[in-house]
Formats: C-alpha cells, sequence, structure tokens
C-alpha cells in the first residue's frame, strides 16, 4: 500500500470523518475517483475549516517531529489521498473559502466593537470641518507615521470638498516620542482655532520637536503665552490619554484607522474616501421605509 505524505494520516482522518456525512461508507468504497472528488468537495464547501484543521494538525505533526505521515492508510483513507494529490486545488480552494469566513468574521467583530463604543470614538475632542455635519469622520492616527502624513493632504481636501463633514481628529502616540510632543501641540492649536494649520504643519516637518513646534505656533501667530501653558496643562494630557483609551477599547492596532459614521472604512486613496461619503449621503438621502415584520 502506498504511502502519503501530503498529509498525516490523522489529518486525513479529519476530512474522512466529514466525508463519510456526504457519502454512504458502503458505497463509499467502491466509488470512483471523481464521486470521491465530488463528495470531498461538497464537504469542503461546507466545511472548508476542515481543511484549515488538517494544515494545523499536519504542521503540528512535523513539529513534534512525529513519524505519523509514513503511516500506512486503509483502502478507504487512500482513495481519499489519491484524489487530494491528483487534486490539489481542492484543498486550496478549501482554504481560501476558510480564510475569507474568516476574514468576515473578523470584520463583522470590528463593526460590533465599533458600534458598540460609537460615542467613545465620535467624541470631539479635537475637529476640523461642519460641527454639524451630517458625516462624522474619524481619523485615528500618529504625527510620526509616514502614510497618515500621506493620508494629511486628502483629509483636508476631503473637509474643504464636503460642507456636510465633520472630521475628527484622534492622535496616538506609539511611534516615537515626538508623536506626543506634536500631539500636545495639536491640542494647544485647536484651543486657539488653528488646528487644521497647525496639523498640517506637523505632517509637513519630518522631524518634530520644541522648536519646531515652536516655530510652527508664531507662523499661525497664535497667542504664545496661552499655547505654551495649554501645551504643558493636565487637561491636554487628559484629552489625549481619553484618545488612547478609545483606541484601547477598540483594538487599534495601526494607523491610519478611519472610521465612518460609526463604522470602520476601508480607504486609503483620496477618491475612495469620498465615495464612500457620497454613498453615505445617498443613503440618508433615501426615504425612511417600513420593515417588514
Amino acid at each position: 500500500m502506498r504511502k502519503i505524505k501530503l498529509l498525516s494520516a490523522t489529518a486525513l482522518s479529519v476530512m474522512l470523518a466529514f466525508s463519510a456525512n456526504a457519502v454512504a461508507a458502503g458505497s463509499f468504497d467502491d466509488a470512483s475517483e471523481e464521486e470521491i472528488a465530488k463528495a470531498v468537495v461538497s464537504v469542503l464547501k461546507k466545511n472548508p475549516q476542515i481543511a484549515y484543521d488538517a494544515l494545523v494538525k499536519f504542521r503540528a505533526d512535523a513539529d513534534t517531529k512525529k513519524a505519523e505521515s509514513e503511516k500506512e492508510l486503509t483502502p478507504l483513507e487512500q482513495k481519499v489521498a489519491d484524489v487530494l494529490m491528483d487534486n490539489p486545488p481542492i484543498i486550496v480552494g478549501a482554504l481560501q473559502i476558510y480564510q475569507q469566513q474568516e476574514e468576515q468574521k473578523k470584520l463583522l467583530a470590528q463593526a460590533e466593537t465599533y458600534q458598540k463604543y460609537a460615542e467613545d470614538i465620535n467624541r470631539a475632542e479635537l475637529y476640523a470641518g461642519n460641527p454639524k455635519g451630517k458625516f462624522t469622520l474619524v481619523e485615528f492616527f500618529d504625527f510620526s507615521c509616514g502614510y497618515c502624513r500621506q493620508m494629511a493632504p486628502r483629509i483636508e481636501n476631503i473637509i474643504k470638498k464636503n460642507p456636510d463633514v465633520k472630521v475628527v481628529f484622534k492622535p496616538v502616540s506609539f511611534l516615537s516620542p515626538n508623536s506626543e510632543l506634536a500631539a500636545k501641540a495639536a491640542v494647544a492649536a485647536h484651543n486657539q482655532g488653528k488646528f487644521l494649520e497647525m496639523y498640517s504643519g506637523l505632517m509637513a516637518e519630518r522631524v518634530v520637536n520644541e522648536p519646531v513646534i515652536d516655530k510652527l505656533a508664531r507662523n499661525l501667530k497664535l497667542d504664545m503665552a496661552k499655547f505654551k501653558k495649554d501645551y504643558a496643562s493636565d487637561e491636554t494630557k487628559n484629552i489625549l490619554q481619553s484618545i488612547k483609551a478609545t483606541a484601547d477599547k477598540i483594538g487599534m492596532k495601526s494607523v491610519p484607522t478611519l472610521v465612518l459614521n460609526g463604522m470602520p472604512l476601508y480607504a486609503v486613496e483620496e477618491i475612495q474616501l469620498q465615495r464612500a461619503i457620497d454613498l453615505s449621503l445617498i443613503h440618508i438621502s433615501e426615504p425612511t421605509r417600513p420593515e417588514r415584520i
């Protein structure tokens, strides 16, 4: 009897256990390769995690240097093994379906988390645009993040082009100690109605430090006494701690992270941002329809 090294016998038996539900045991022994292939495909489409579990088991066996992949297979196992070895796309397809399903689950869980903490996310500690806008676009960002620097002019253009949008800015500081310096400067400038100007200036700088911050504040003709007081105040510190707490609640793991009207927004280009806003406008403009019971 041939031996199989593609999957361990134990992992293969995982698939066989489910395959038995699709094809009667008596007829399975006499089934053609095409019939077995159809049965296995059917099972893996309904339960794609089987392929993933089999792969995990196979890797575990390899890591522990088990020789289970060299065990003899039963005639039934050998038939399925032959089908899988002759038709590797069966396994590949099942793994792809499983990965897609898992990704959808993650996205759904993330959306539910964002909805749960929508009030915290939309809290406008720092904002620009229309304070009473129909749409609230939130950006979690880090002043030391290169991608956030690329996003900055796109966000500014969205504000200019959309009078019904309020953009809430939530600076976090985990990439560099200078990120916190920049965030404090942004809060202090916001207190004098110059947040967006300070934001743009900070994002244009390759290195942000206190001399750079001081230069930007003077160029914006801010009240420097008030600016320095706010920059070092407990209130500013509390605002930034509140933003960090919100980021922790929603499990934010990367920047920039965008949220539109309480829902995660997966967009990086300006055209994508604008399209999302336009679609939201269409949704808001639609007449309310009674729900069916």
